[in-house]
């Protein structure tokens, strides 16, 4: 399986919205965002599914990752543990384990949560730093993960591992 993980783009910031929870995209975050789904697009990455924490700039994160991926139907699935402050990274990864083999798993969430799942999965000594709508592919097979590459968000390209 694959499992692309995704930060959340840029958000208003926090005295703009009555709670962190609140906290929705700005329009540079949504047409970054945007250039970003395309781009995973055109690499030829097909999701299975999707699941995002709840938190509204996550959500509108993974709303805009859906509609940029032609033929997607979903699921897109609300995941609590993939918020800031819910859950473990355990119960954040455990719908994985209910994954096929040849599956692309997206999960959108947060900083720190965001680098601790990429060093999980990619078995990496540290965890990797996410900039806002930074997309990270690892994949797992046979209980062993690795780093694919990270995506810029500002030049879409590629950084391998």
């Amino acid at each position: 399986m694959r499992v692309l993980l995704v930060r959340h783009a840029a958000a208003v910031d926090t005295g703009s919205a009555r709670t962190d929870y609140e906290r929705w995209l700005t329009e540079g975050g949504r047409r970054t965002m945007t250039k970003v789904g395309e781009a995973l697009t055109n690499i030829d990455l097909r999701y299975s599914l999707i699941y995002t924490s709840p938190l509204v700039r996550a959500v509108q994160t993974a709303e805009i990752l859906a509609a940029t991926q032609p033929g997607f139907d979903g699921p897109l699935e609300v995941l609590s543990a993939l918020s800031t402050e819910e859950g473990s990274a355990a119960q954040a990864l455990a719908p994985l384990d209910r994954a096929g083999n040849d599956e692309l798993i997206v999960m959108v969430t947060h900083m720190p949560k965001v680098g601790v799942l990429a060093a999980h999965l990619g078995q990496l000594a540290t965890a990797p730093s996410f900039r806002t709508a930074s997309a990270c592919l690892l994949s797992r097979q046979g209980g062993k993960g690795r780093f694919e590459w990270m995506l810029d968000p500002d030049t879409c390209e590629l950084r391998q591992a």
